[in-house]
């Protein structure tokens, strides 16, 4: 064999363990998202029951509520405790947002890795109010 075809060769091993090495590496990003999303998802649980449970069992005249700040326990005054939890809520909505977003940057780069076809339809968005109100003044009956 000659010299060339023996580093072609060496050259062609090189590239398809790194490309297998990048495709593990995205794949374990895409499943370490996906137990971050898990997580995630029962804070913005946990938050969404604090919130019912604050404003439909603890009456107005009660000033002060224990609540949970990460690992502390704390008394705070009911407006606060409430606006805390909202601000909680709505940080833990971006965050999961975000990494759904990042998912699917990612599961597409490991299908093009892989040489897969892209996923149709996974990029769909709602329309908007505004779109909405436009397609109901053009077509009446929707």
């Amino acid at each position: 064999m000659p010299f060339f075809a023996m580093e072609t060769k060496v050259s062609d091993q090189r590239k398809l363990t790194e490309i297998l090495l990048e495709t593990e590496r995205v794949a374990d990003r895409i499943l370490a998202y996906k137990q971050e999303l898990v997580e995630l998802d029962k804070r913005r649980q946990d938050t969404r029951e604090a919130l019912r449970l604050i404003e439909k069992h603890i009456p107005e005249t009660q000033q002060r509520v224990w609540i949970t700040i990460g690992s502390m326990l704390m008394k705070r005054d009911r407006h606060t405790a409430v606006e805390l939890l909202r601000k909680d809520q709505q940080t833990t909505e971006a965050e999961i947002e975000r990494i759904r977003m990042e998912q699917k940057l990612l599961v597409a780069k490991q299908r093009d890795l892989e040489h897969d076809q892209p996923l149709r339809g996974f990029n769909l968005k709602p329309l908007s109010n505004a779109e909405i109100a436009g397609i109901r003044s053009n077509l009446p009956g929707f």
